[in-house]
């Protein structure tokens, strides 16, 4: 039995104690990318945004991830840049490793970022609006199923970067760690 607590304590444990299994994964993921997992990243380029498009891209991109190259992204906390740009103008100067269907956002393999910088220097980072619309529910198919997630993403204040990098991360890393597997569909939420 837990000794009784605070909630906050309760809930500092509990976060504490996710935190510890995830560095635990990581080490796990390290043994064969000691230092080199520092420079390693994802880029994602971006024509347009919208959400459930952006979710069900993210987890196909980090679904369709062979382990030598998800492993490296892992053990790096799923590092990603995402750049604003169209896709289709890339194709011949910097072909990309997998696209979205409608062709809005192109995603790059993990690799060491230093090797990315001509594109890197070509676009320039995403920057978007505070705040976006919430309440919001939107469906995303992942595949054939009836398994659902949820993902609960409080939105008010918060700017589309932020929003990236935070609703890529979760999906990647559910999606890495087995949690998303592709049978059914993910139900996002956007929460004030």
């Amino acid at each position: 039995m837990i000794p009784s607590a605070p909630p906050d304590a309760l809930e500092q444990r509990t976060l504490r104690a996710h935190l510890e299994a995830r560095l635990a994964r990581v080490r796990a993921a390290q043994p064969t990318y000691p230092r080199t997992t520092r420079d390693i990243g994802v880029i994602a380029v971006l024509r347009a945004f919208d959400p459930a498009t952006f979710a069900a891209a993210a987890y196909h991109f980090a679904a369709a991830l062979p382990d030598s190259r998800s492993r490296p992204w892992y053990a790096a906390f799923t590092r990603t840049i995402f750049l604003a740009g169209d896709p289709r103008n890339l194709a011949d100067r910097h072909p990309f490793d997998h696209v979205s269907p409608d062709g809005s956002i192109a995603w790059y393999a993990p690799a060491p970022l230093t090797s990315r910088e001509g594109l890197r220097r070509l676009l320039r980072p995403l920057r978007g609006p505070r705040g976006l619309t919430a309440p919001l529910t939107q469906e995303v198919p992942l595949g054939n199923g009836n398994a659902v997630a949820r993902l609960d993403v409080p939105v008010t204040g918060l700017p589309i970067e932020d929003y990236l990098v935070h609703v890529n991360h979760v999906i990647a890393e559910a999606t890495l760690d087995g949690l998303l597997t592709g049978r059914g569909h993910l139900l996002l939420h956007h929460l004030p």
